[in-house]
């Protein structure tokens, strides 16, 4: 059996490496190596990683995704938040993996058109859902303070990051996005709540 999973990975990994080779080539700066798509943002000095992770215990592939944006960082650092990350790895502006995603880590194929229709659902998830979040990022685009808003926890600081979103982007936030982005949901986790509370809601001010 371990020889045959040995086998599956082997044959579904090559044939991933090579589907998103051809189809993530149009991305300047994407780099798609066994297991891992790496995408380096020339105008931001951002740098992502996608990993390809296979899960033994439920034969299935999780994505994780970090990103370094030392553009971003020094923007957070100069806000000087009085609370700590919500992410484990300081270096980090986002990381999240697909295992608490519904639906979101694909079984490993057993068969060609497993093989073929997992490579495309795994493209399909990228296209749509995580690389325009990264290009969101690398960019600020206006759509970040939306992304943050949705997905709080896997962002380092998710109201300085909407507050640099809306500043870069002259966005005045109306009264429903306001009260969204000072919520309990938007702390990303709710250590030292008072704290950062209190800090948030004194930097959007600055807003006007």
């Amino acid at each position: 059996m371990k020889a045959d999973t040995k086998e599956l990975r082997s044959n579904f990994e090559k044939a991933l490496q090579l589907c998103l080779k051809s189809e993530l080539s149009a991305y300047p700066g994407a780099k798609v190596t066994r297991n891992k798509v790496v995408i380096a943002h020339k105008e931001s000095g951002a740098v992502a990683t996608l990993h390809f992770e296979y899960l033994a215990n439920t034969r299935a592939y999780e994505i994780i995704i970090f990103v370094e944006h030392p553009a971003l960082q020094a923007e957070i650092e100069r806000i000087s938040p009085p609370y700590p990350s919500n992410l484990a790895n300081p270096k980090l502006v986002y990381c999240m993996s697909t295992v608490s995603e519904k639906d979101g880590c694909p079984l490993l194929p057993v068969t060609e058109q497993g093989i073929e229709n997992t490579c495309q659902v795994i493209l399909r998830r990228l296209q749509d859902v995580h690389l325009p979040i990264l290009y969101n990022l690398f960019n600020v685009s206006p759509a970040l303070a939306s992304d943050v808003i949705e997905r709080p926890k896997y962002y380092a600081y998710p109201v300085p990051l909407i507050f640099i979103a809306l500043k870069t982007n002259a966005i005045k936030p109306d009264d429903g996005t306001l009260a969204k982005i000072l919520s309990e949901q938007t702390l990303g986790y709710t250590k030292h709540q008072e704290l950062k509370e209190s800090f948030n809601k004194q930097l959007l001010t600055e807003l006007g």
